[in-house]
């Protein structure tokens, strides 16, 4: 069968609703449980799933003693079902933003440092002043930012100076940024400013994520000494970089954006020590030519609010 000639026959026949049962067995492993979360007979499911597998000519399940599995064709096909239902759930906010308040839907994607150093502090004056525009935000790996763009899954995007912008689009720097040493108020080097390197090296620290600059800044820090004692834990999550910070008192060596609202508040501190390593600033991402009125008017009120408020 030629590929246009399948594509013709999954418009024609192809429904939302059949593609959501052949995604939610997949992540049931079970007809029985798929059924039960859809509410309607596993006969149904079997039913729909055969039809599916029919019309593409693959096998997208295996079946076994304890249920059923994804072959090598389904857990291929399985990422691609999934996109077009999130593609139509988007749809379908969209739809109902437009019928219920007449509103625009800016789709923006953020790295953590943009969510907590820029967005935390823009995104409800905006919306208050601007209602008919809806912000639809989401946190994102920075890696992901050209694959993302290519697909137009994102209008907008908050990130450090890229090393290379997609094409046809330009950014825009809004906030610089720096490492900073961040700990709970109560840790006995923050609030003193005599802290030596000695200090440093006899407190706990957490263990950055290898690759980040902060593991590169952390190394420099220490460099010709043993290092320091380490926790056991490394990762991205800001809530879980938070706990650990907080209840296993650690030192941790992080772009102080990721935490500027925990240190305005004062549940977070910095230990004052001078660091190298330089940050790229934090700014945005936007296509240059046709962005949108809703784009337009969000990117100007970052701009004028960054300005303001460094």
């Amino acid at each position: 069968m030629k590929d246009g000639q399948l594509f013709q026959r999954l418009l024609m026949k192809g429904r939302i609703r059949q593609l959501q049962m052949v995604v939610v067995v997949a992540q049931s492993g079970s007809m029985q449980q798929a059924a039960r979360r859809l509410s309607v007979s596993q006969p149904a499911i079997t039913k729909v799933v055969a039809e599916l597998e029919t019309e593409l000519g693959l096998a997208l399940f295996e079946r076994h003693a304890r249920g059923i599995r994804l072959t090598r064709s389904g857990r291929h096909v399985l990422p691609l079902l999934e996109r077009i239902l999130a593609a139509t759930e988007e749809f379908s906010e969209a739809v109902n933003l437009h019928r219920n308040f007449g509103a625009s839907v800016l789709r923006v994607a953020s790295v953590a440092a943009g969510i907590s150093g820029i967005l935390a502090r823009h995104v409800a004056p905006f919306c208050a002043a601007n209602p008919d525009v809806h912000l639809k935000i989401d946190e994102i790996d920075g890696r992901q930012i050209l694959s993302l763009a290519a697909r137009d899954e994102f209008d907008m995007f908050i990130c450090r100076t890229p090393d290379t912008a997609p094409e046809g689009w330009g950014f825009v720097p809004l906030s610089a940024d720096r490492h900073g040493i961040i700990a709970g108020p109560d840790h006995p080097l923050v609030g003193r400013d005599d802290v030596t390197l000695d200090d440093l090296h006899a407190a706990t620290w957490q263990t950055p994520p290898a690759g980040i600059p902060a593991d590169a800044v952390l190394t420099a820090l220490f460099a010709g000494r043993t290092p320091p004692r380490m926790a056991g834990i490394a990762t991205r999550s800001r809530t879980l970089n938070r706990a650990a910070i907080l209840e296993l008192g650690l030192l941790s060596l992080a772009p102080v954006s990721i935490f500027r609202t925990e240190i305005q508040a004062g549940t977070l501190a910095t230990v004052t020590y001078p660091l190298g390593g330089d940050l790229l600033p934090l700014g945005l991402l936007r296509p240059q030519q046709a962005p949108g009125t809703a784009l337009e008017r969000f990117a100007d009120f970052l701009i004028r609010s960054t300005a303001r408020r460094p």
